[in-house]
């Protein structure tokens, strides 16, 4: 089993809600100084692992004198940055090839450094500069990382566009069989392949993990766990708020980051819940340290240097002596928590008393949890997730500190395909919940919204089915790099790219759904500003009993949220699937964004900006569980709630067409808690006597492909 150090900062990550991608339905419209830069950005990104393939790049790289530049080193805050960097250059810089891990000390510190500079360069010109060089000097992995963390946090890039980290790095999302058969169609000269438009073109199909290997019954979940748009939105969630960055400077903060975690997680646990009662999975299981892990995993994924990713047998021992130290120390941290939650205050150094007994103290919990610079404590109360991440992960104790092999569960991009996962964040999320059942039920009051009756929902058909997505996967092979003449690039001008001879494509089978619209009748005394929020959740647990209410809470997820004018008298609010508050749709391939990229930059076409592809937002395909083919019965809880307007109003001091908005403390609808109001015990005698909450029972069919 590999050991690691115990460093400082925090070790797992806060999200950023899918219900809170600005959804204003505005377009913008590129100018050709933005479309030269977003195409600059996107080469950078393509064939990550050949440092040559583009001959300007490498005149960018190698005509620029990092150590001698006065950009950097004459620049506050960037100089110290630069300095540290390049010390890691000339001693001890992660080399490229190997796999870059952001739980181990050293990559982490390194990362660090490289965000930096490229996050405080004065300018563009500068920013591109260092970025060019990282790219040809840097490790990969820890390049990408830390270049798409400074581009999301950086406000004059806001509206770039990224590449999909599938499309980035397929080895991370793609299985083994499917990159060596791209792999091999390049080395044979492209035969077989159809040409279209001058391009080599091939769709090759990819199954899940374990159709050679039958392990166990969580495998009926493949296609959700492994899903490439779900593995990749929880990746970006992490590059939103990272467990390292915080402070005034970044803001994050001031977005509730703490309450965001613990509740982001309660969500996707949610979710993942609803998928396995589609496929009679019951409840989540729990782990003990001390006990084997029945549940393994072989992730059929392999690096680019050519070495596999860690399995996990099923029943894998944990509790073995390489282990012991840090068992105990996740042991001792877990009974921390839970002594100063039940507590309702913990103690600093100093003696000063932290009240962790009110309900806006959640967020001090989550920084505790996740041990962020945001946090009031980060020493006692931490490292519960990571620990977790990499000892049930099972990685191989390393002979080198630079040649780690992680496994998935050590990656965000990766993390989500393993069963254990989800078991890991079940144990983070009872905490939240063991903080929020000492706080009182909601009354009456806190729950009616005086003059306003829900009357009905009324829901459109539900059905979900299987559709075929390709992902392009180009960078898993190598091209013929052009030759590099030594003196023929003078300056930093123009980048030319010659677009790839050959695209090759995953076909993958994803969960989809059709378009469906809800209609919710309500009555109101007088004219006024609501919110409202519909959540769906399971009817029957998996033995087909029907669920209490408050048994219930935690398992629904939050379907749609949005705020209404509503008139005196009858109302009927209709909202469709497809502008739902917080989904986004497929992103669009690097082929055809270059290509769509280019038009724009000659004048050819516009090239639109705004949030349908964001980052921040969550597969809309994925809104609903699968359901079973003759039907399977779910229940929407809806609430229309007073409008409450949040301490920094909305889309304040960010652009929400080309923003999510992140570090601005203004991405909130309202200043309700989040979860509201499933987050705290129940009082069933209470809650059936409010009239602006309603129930609807609904049915989730599921077609399979050749019934469509």
């Amino acid at each position: 089993m590999r050991t690691f150090a115990v460093f400082v900062l925090g070790a797992t990550l806060a999200l950023a809600s899918a219900a809170f991608v600005p959804t204003t339905g505005q377009v913008k419209y590129a100018e050709k100084d933005f479309l030269h830069k977003q195409e600059d950005l996107l080469l950078l990104f393509r064939h990550l692992y050949e440092k040559d393939w583009n001959s300007q790049l490498v005149a960018y790289a190698k005509n620029f004198a990092f150590k001698d530049s006065v950009e950097l080193y004459k620049h506050e805050p960037t100089a110290p940055w630069a300095k540290k960097l390049y010390a890691y250059y000339e001693h001890g810089l992660l080399p490229k090839g190997e796999v870059f891990s952001v739980y181990d000390e050293v990559h982490l510190e390194q990362a660090i450094a490289l965000f930096n500079v490229l996050y405080h360069a004065k300018d563009w010109a500068t920013f591109y500069k260092v970025a060019a060089w990282a790219r040809y000097y840097v490790n990969e992995g820890m390049f990408v990382y830390a270049l798409s963390v400074a581009v999301t946090h950086r406000p004059d890039m806001a509206g770039f566009a990224l590449p999909a980290p599938y499309e980035i790095s397929p080895y991370h999302f793609i299985n083994t069989e499917v990159v060596q058969k791209a792999q091999q169609y390049k080395m044979q000269g492209y035969y077989g392949m159809e040409k279209v438009d001058g391009v080599y073109t091939v769709v090759i199909p990819s199954n899940y993990t374990g159709w050679y290997v039958h392990t166990n019954a969580e495998q009926k979940l493949s296609y959700f766990t492994e899903d490439v748009g779900l593995n990749s939105y929880y990746y970006y969630l992490h590059t939103d708020y990272p467990f390292w960055l915080g402070g005034e400077k970044f803001g994050l903060h001031k977005d509730r980051r703490g309450e965001l975690y613990l509740y982001e997680h309660q969500q996707i646990l949610a979710r993942y819940y609803l998928e396995r009662l589609s496929n009679e999975l019951g409840h989540i299981p729990e782990f003990s340290w001390m006990s084997p892990i029945a549940t393994g995993y072989y992730p059929d994924l392999q690096y680019y240097n050519g070495h596999s990713f860690p399995a996990r047998d099923n029943y894998y021992h944990v509790d073995q002596e390489a282990n012991f130290r840090q068992i105990r120390q996740v042991v001792d941290y877990e009974k921390r928590l839970r002594d100063v939650i039940d507590q309702g205050f913990f103690v600093l150094p100093d003696g000063h008393k932290v009240n962790l007994s009110t309900p806006e103290s959640v967020d001090v919990l989550g920084n505790l949890i996740q041990a962020n610079p945001d946090s009031i404590e980060n020493r006692f109360y931490k490292y519960v997730a990571m620990f977790a991440r990499i000892i049930m992960g099972a990685a191989i104790e390393p002979v080198n500190p630079h040649q780690v092999i992680p496994s998935v569960l050590e990656h965000y991009e990766s993390a989500m395909r393993d069963p254990l996962f989800y078991q890991i964040y079940k144990r983070i999320v009872g905490y939240y919940y063991q903080f929020k059942d000492h706080l009182p039920s909601y009354t009456y009051e806190q729950l009616v919204f005086p003059g306003v009756k829900v009357d009905g929902v009324v829901v459109d058909k539900l059905q979900t089915y299987f559709d075929r997505f390709d992902v392009d996967i180009t960078n898993a092979i190598d091209i013929e790099p052009e030759p590099y003449v030594s003196g023929k690039y003078e300056g930093f001008g123009e980048i030319e790219y010659k677009p790839d001879p050959v695209v090759i494509k995953a076909r993958t089978l994803r969960l989809n759904h059709k378009p469906f619209t809800y209609k919710i009748s309500l009555t109101a005394e007088k004219a006024g500003k609501a919110v409202v929020r519909v959540f769906l959740g399971p009817k029957y647990d998996e033995y087909g009993a029907p669920y209490t209410l408050n048994a219930n809470r935690e398992n629904f997820y939050e379907l749609d949220y949005f705020v209404q004018e509503v008139t005196a008298g009858k109302n009927v609010v209709s909202r469709s699937s497809v502008s739902f508050n917080g989904y986004v749709k497929d992103r669009t391939t690097f082929y055809e964004l270059y290509k769509k990229v280019m038009a724009g930059y000659k004048g050819e076409e516009k090239f639109p900006l705004d949030m349908t592809e964001a980052h921040c937002g969550f597969p809309n395909r994925l809104m609903l569980p699968k359901g079973k083919k003759g039907g399977m019965p779910f229940q929407l809880f809806v609430i229309v709630s007073p409008f409450l307007e949040p301490k920094v109003k909305q889309y304040t001091g960010f652009d929400p067409v080309l923003s999510c908005g992140v570090g601005t403390g203004a991405r909130y609808l309202d200043s309700y808690a989040f979860g509201y109001p499933l987050d705290r015990p129940i009082d069933e005698t209470v809650f059936h006597q409010v009239p602006n909450v309603y129930y609807q029972d609904i049915v989730i069919f599921h077609k399979p492909e050749g019934d469509l």
